[in-house]
């Protein structure tokens, strides 16, 4: 009669083996994700540092161009600022986008977005600020 025995020695080191890649793996999904910066919605994306008015006005051209007073539907713009990064609070009438400096870069971004209503769903009036602030050192 020969029968096989399985050493629990075997069986222990492949779930520490296991347990090792897991560890491994989901440290360098966390580093990959740590340098990686989210994206920068396209309302902020190439604009200049936040310094004058002639800067905001670039800002609000970007929202009147993208958002018609009087033929987007507030839910649309609702819709699109959400998939674009902002955060919405659609009871205010506002959005928000901020995001911190990190080690892949070093500007310090933040938007607020505000609009009212029409008389059905249409937007109303829309405007906004931003602030983008790097570091010269």
């Amino acid at each position: 009669m020969n029968t096989e025995r399985r050493s629990p020695l075997r069986g222990r080191n492949l779930l520490i083996a296991a347990a090792l890649i897991a560890l491994f793996a989901a440290f360098g999904v966390r580093m990959w994700r740590f340098v990686a910066a989210p994206a920068l919605p396209t309302l902020l994306d190439g604009l200049p540092e936040s310094k004058t008015e002639a800067d905001q006005r670039v800002f609000q051209a970007r929202l009147a161009q993208r958002f018609h007073v009087g033929s987007t539907e507030v839910d649309d713009l609702i819709d699109e600022l959400r998939d674009d990064g902002f955060t919405v609070d659609a009871d205010q009438d506002v959005a928000t986008y901020e995001r911190r400096a990190d080690i892949s870069d070093k500007c310090r971004r933040s938007a607020n977005i505000r609009w009212s209503r029409g008389e059905g769903d249409e937007l109303a009036t829309i405007a906004g600020g931003y602030s983008l602030h790097c570091p010269q050192h």
